[in-house]
C-alpha cells in the first residue's frame, strides 16, 4: 500500500508553547492508525494540525501527494480529509438529520441520496432523524458525528478520542461500524485514544506519543500486547493507565472541515470556507436570537435582531480563542483501569456502581487502607452516575482533590460506591438502578444520599468511604448503618471535582468503622486547595492527637429539641440520653439546654436547598457561575442532557425541582435569600449554646433504618421515605458547624446513632468525645 499521509518533522504549538517536536508518521491508504498517550500529550493537537485548525510551526505534512500546509480547513475537506473532534462536534440545536446535511453542505452531493446511503451504515440513527443533536445520548452523539464526518465520503478521517463517557455497547458497535466501513470503501483512520481496548480493537499500527513526540510504534499483533505497550509507557494492562480526559485542547463546537452551517453569518465578500477556517463555535441563528430576545422581555423586528446578529460577530470570535485554548486542569497522577460492574452475586446491598483497584503512594499515613468513594465524587477514568439514569455514561477527565490527597497518604481506591439520585434522598430508594440495602436488615434503608458509602463501610466491606452531605447525607446512612460519619465545618474539606447541588451547603466527609481512621482520614483530605470557594479562613488540626484526651472537663449540652419530636422514636431518644450519662461518667459535663431555633433549622434550609439546586445544579448544569475555582467543564457538558430526559429523574428530585421552580419564579428568589439572612441567625443561636457548651447532642437520625418502599409505593410514601429523618441534620449544613455521627446502640437489629455538634473549625473536640466513648465499651450492646 502507498503512503496516504506522510508527515515529516512536525511541529506546532499555542502562542509561545511548543506542544509537537517533531513528529514523522505515515499512513498507508486503507490503514488504521491509533496514536496513544496521556492527557496532555499533544493527541489533539495532532490531529488539530493535521486539519490545519492548529498552524504548523515546522515540518511537513502531505496528503495524497499534495501539500497540506497552504491549505485551509475547508480545503482539506474537498481533499478528503474528515475530522471528528473530542467532544462529538455535531449541533446540538439542529436535529440529526440537519446534522447530516451539514457534513454534505460545502460538498457536491445530492442531501438526500447521502443521508439514505449513511443511514445504512448507521441504522441507529434512522429513528432518531428528526430529534435534536443535544437531545441524544452520549453514544448517539458520537455515532452522529461520525456518520456527518463519514456522509462525504472521505479518504481519510482523523478521529479524537470516541471513547470518551460512551457505553460499551456502543464502543462495540463503532469499532464494527468502522471495520466495515474500512474493509468496503478502504477509508484511512487515525485514531488517538486513551482507552487501550479500544485503540487495539481497531488499529492497524499503534503509535506511543509522550510529551509532542513519538515514542515507540506497536505493529499488527503486538498492538493488543498491554506488556509490550507498558514497556514504551507504564499504562499497564486494560484501559490506559491515565484515565481518559481531554487532550491538551478541548475540540470545537462544530467540525470545521464540513462546511459552514447556515446558522452562520460569514462577510458577504469572504467564501463559506474562509469563514469557517477559523469559526470553531457555532453562531446563533436569527430564529435562535428571536427567541432569546423574546425571553429577555425586548421586542424587535427581525430586520433589528439581524442587525445585532451581525454586529455581534467580532464579539463571537472571543468565543472561538478560548475553545481553541487548552482547558486548565489539574492532572491525573496515579495509573487505574475504568473497573467493572459488579454482578448482583459480588453486590447484594447494590451498593458498589463500579469495583476497580487504584493503588495510591506506596507509603503514606492511609497505606493499606481500602476507600470507597461516593458517585458524586469524581474519580478519572472511572465511570460515574451519581445514582441518576441521565448521567450513566458519563467518565469524568479529572480526579477530585480528595481522591489526589487520599492516593497521596497511599490509601487504595476499591470502587465507587452508589448514591441517591443526584443526592436528593435521604433514603435510599431513589438510585436509577435499583435500592441500596442496610447492611444490618436486608429490605431496610441504608440511609442517603451516601447510601453505598454507608453500606460498605457498616458491612466491613472497605476501610473507609467519602461521602457528601448537603442536609445530611453522610450522618443519616452512618445512622443508618451503623459507622461514624463527620460532615465536617463548611468548607474544611475541599469540594473541588465533586457534583455540587448548592455550593453555601455543599459538604465532603469521610466516613469509618472506627473513630481513629475517620480522624486520620479528615487530616488527610482537610485543607485549602486553592481551587474551591467555600473555603474561607480554614483552620485544620491534628485531630488523631485529640481521640486519646477523654471528655473530663469537656461540657455538653443535651439539645432538648433534638428529642421528642412528631417522627421520634422512644428507643433512639432513649438510647442517645443513655449516650449522654455514659460521657457523664467518663468525666463530661452534661446538662440539657434548649435551643428553639433548632426547630426553624430543617425550614431555613429547606429554601436554600431547593431553589439553590434549581438555579446551580440543574439550570446551572451542575457548576452554575459566580464563582472562582475548578469547573469540570465535561461533567457540565454531559449533565445538561436532563432536560431532554427530565422524565427519567427521581421524584424526590422532581418534587424538590418544581417547589424551587415555582419560588424562583414566582417570588422572584425572595425565600432563597431571607433563609440565607436566617441562616445567619441560626449559626449566631447554636454559636450562643457554644459559648457556654463545647459540644451539642442529640440524636442524629430521630428514628432507626426505615423499610424501603415498595416499587408500587404510592408517591407520599416514596417522599416521606426520602425525607423523613432530615431533621436534626439540615441545620448544620446551613449554619456550617462540624456534626459527627457515632454509633451509641443496637434495638431490634439496627444501629441508633447519636450526633455531636461543635464549634466551627473544632472538628478536635467532637474526636475526643467520639473516641472516649467508643473506648467506654461495643456500641453493639449498648
Amino acid at each position: 500500500m502507498s503512503a496516504l499521509l506522510e508527515v515529516r518533522g512536525l511541529r506546532a504549538g499555542y502562542g509561545r508553547v511548543p506542544i509537537l517536536h517533531g513528529i514523522d508518521l505515515d499512513v498507508a491508504e486503507g490503514e488504521i492508525l491509533g496514536v496513544l498517550g496521556h492527557n496532555g500529550m499533544g493527541k489533539t493537537t495532532l490531529l488539530k494540525t493535521l486539519m490545519g485548525i492548529v498552524p504548523a510551526t515546522g515540518g511537513t505534512m502531505r496528503f495524497d501527494g499534495e501539500d497540506l500546509a497552504r491549505l485551509r480547513p475547508s480545503a482539506r475537506a474537498q481533499m478528503g480529509v474528515g475530522y471528528v473532534p473530542q467532544g462529538r462536534g455535531i449541533f446540538p440545536a439542529l436535529t440529526v438529520r440537519d446534522n447530516l446535511r451539514m457534513g454534505v453542505a460545502a460538498q457536491e452531493m445530492d442531501e438526500e441520496e447521502a443521508i439514505s446511503r449513511i443511514l445504512a451504515d448507521f441504522p441507529r440513527l434512522e429513528r432518531l432523524l428528526e430529534r435534536e443533536g443535544g437531545a441524544l445520548s452520549g453514544g448517539e452523539q458520537q455515532l452522529l458525528a461520525l456518520a456527518r464526518c463519514l456522509i462525504s465520503e472521505p479518504d481519510l478521517i482523523l478521529l479524537d478520542e470516541p471513547t470518551e463517557g460512551i457505553q460499551p455497547s456502543i464502543l462495540d458497535e463503532i469499532v464494527d461500524t468502522l471495520k466495515a466501513l474500512n474493509k468496503r470503501t478502504g477509508v484511512a483512520v487515525v485514531l488517538v485514544e486513551q482507552n487501550l481496548d479500544f485503540i487495539t480493537a481497531l488499529s492497524d499500527r499503534v503509535l506511543l506519543i509522550q510529551k509532542g513526540a513519538i515514542i515507540g510504534e506497536v505493529s499488527g499483533d503486538d498492538a493488543a500486547g498491554a506488556a509490550l505497550i507498558d514497556e514504551f509507557t507504564g499504562f499497564g494492562g486494560g484501559k490506559a493507565g491515565a484515565a481518559p480526559a481531554p487532550s491538551a485542547v478541548s475540540a470545537p463546537a462544530a467540525k470545521p472541515a464540513q462546511g459552514a452551517p447556515k446558522t452562520a453569518a460569514p462577510a458577504p465578500s469572504a467564501p463559506i470556507q474562509e469563514r469557517i477556517a477559523y469559526m470553531t463555535v457555532q453562531r446563533p441563528t436569527l430564529s435562535q436570537m428571536k427567541v432569546i430576545v423574546a425571553e429577555l422581555g425586548m421586542n424587535m423586528s427581525d430586520a433589528r435582531v439581524q442587525e445585532f446578529l451581525d454586529v455581534m460577530q467580532g464579539t463571537l470570535d472571543a468565543y472561538d480563542v478560548v475553545d481553541s485554548l487548552p482547558d486548565y486542569l489539574p492532572p491525573v497522577l496515579y495509573p487505574r483501569t475504568s473497573g467493572y460492574r459488579p454482578t448482583p452475586e459480588e453486590n447484594p446491598m447494590n451498593a458498589w456502581y463500579v469495583k476497580t483497584e487504584i493503588k495510591g503512594a506506596p507509603r503514606g499515613p492511609l497505606l493499606g487502607r481500602t476507600v470507597a468513594i461516593k458517585d458524586n465524587v469524581c474519580v478519572a477514568g472511572v465511570p460515574m452516575m451519581n445514582g441518576a439514569s441521565t448521567l450513566k455514561g458519563y467518565t469524568p477527565d479529572i480526579d477530585a482533590t480528595v481522591v489526589t490527597r487520599l492516593l497521596e497518604a497511599g490509601a487504595t481506591i476499591a470502587g465507587k460506591a452508589h448514591c441517591e439520585y443526584f443526592c436528593l434522598s435521604g433514603g435510599s430508594h431513589t438510585n436509577a438502578t435499583g435500592p441500596v440495602h442496610n447492611p444490618h436488615k436486608h429490605g431496610y434503608s441504608a440511609g442517603g444520599s451516601s447510601s453505598g458509602s454507608g453500606a460498605l463501610v457498616g458491612a466491613g466491606l472497605v476501610d473507609m468511604a467519602i461521602g457528601g452531605d448537603q442536609g445530611g447525607s453522610v450522618r443519616m446512612p452512618a445512622s443508618f448503618c451503623g459507622c461514624y460519619g463527620m460532615k465536617p465545618t463548611h468548607g474544611l474539606v475541599p469540594y473541588t471535582g465533586a457534583m455540587p447541588i448548592e455550593t453555601t451547603i455543599d459538604h465532603l466527609g469521610p466516613m469509618t468503622g472506627n473513630v481513629a481512621d475517620n480522624a486520620l482520614m479528615l487530616e488527610v483530605i482537610a485543607g485549602p486547595d486553592g481551587l474551591d470557594p467555600r473555603q474561607y479562613d480554614v483552620k485544620t488540626d491534628r485531630y488523631t492527637a485529640a481521640i486519646s484526651r477523654g471528655v473530663s472537663g469537656l461540657r455538653i449540652g443535651v439539645v432538648k429539641e433534638g428529642f421528642g419530636r412528631p417522627e421520634s422514636e422512644r428507643d433512639v431518644d432513649a438510647k442517645n440520653r443513655a449516650a449522654a450519662e455514659t460521657l457523664r461518667s467518663l468525666g463530661a459535663s452534661v446538662d440539657e439546654i434548649s435551643i428553639p431555633w433548632h426547630n426553624h433549622g430543617s425550614a431555613i434550609w429547606t429554601p436554600i436547598a431547593l431553589e439553590g439546586l434549581m438555579n446551580q445544579m440543574m439550570a446551572g448544569n451542575g457548576m452554575g457561575t459566580g464563582w472562582e475555582g475548578l469547573y469540570t467543564t465535561s461533567l457540565l457538558d454531559y449533565h445538561a442532557n436532563w432536560r431532554a430526559r427530565a422524565d427519567e429523574l427521581s421524584e424526590s428530585l422532581k418534587i424538590s425541582m418544581m417547589v424551587g421552580q415555582y419560588h424562583l419564579k414566582h417570588n422572584r428568589g425572595h425565600y432563597y435569600a431571607k433563609a440565607q439572612n436566617l441562616s445567619r441567625q441560626l449559626r449566631a443561636e447554636y454559636d450562643k449554646a457554644l459559648t457556654a457548651y463545647d459540644l451539642l447532642l442529640m440524636p442524629t437520625t430521630p428514628m432507626k433504618a426505615t423499610p424501603l418502599p415498595p416499587k408500587d409505593a404510592p408517591l407520599s410514601l416514596y417522599i416521606q421515605r426520602a425525607f423523613e429523618m432530615l431533621a436534626n441534620t439540615a441545620p448544620f449544613d446551613s449554619s456550617g458547624h462540624p456534626a459527627m455521627a457515632i454509633p451509641c446502640g443496637m434495638s431490634e437489629g439496627l444501629p441508633v446513632s447519636m450526633m455531636l455538634v461543635g464549634r466551627r473549625f473544632e472538628e478536635a473536640t467532637i474526636y475526643r468525645a467520639a473516641g472516649a466513648f467508643e473506648r467506654a465499651g461495643d456500641w453493639r450492646g449498648m
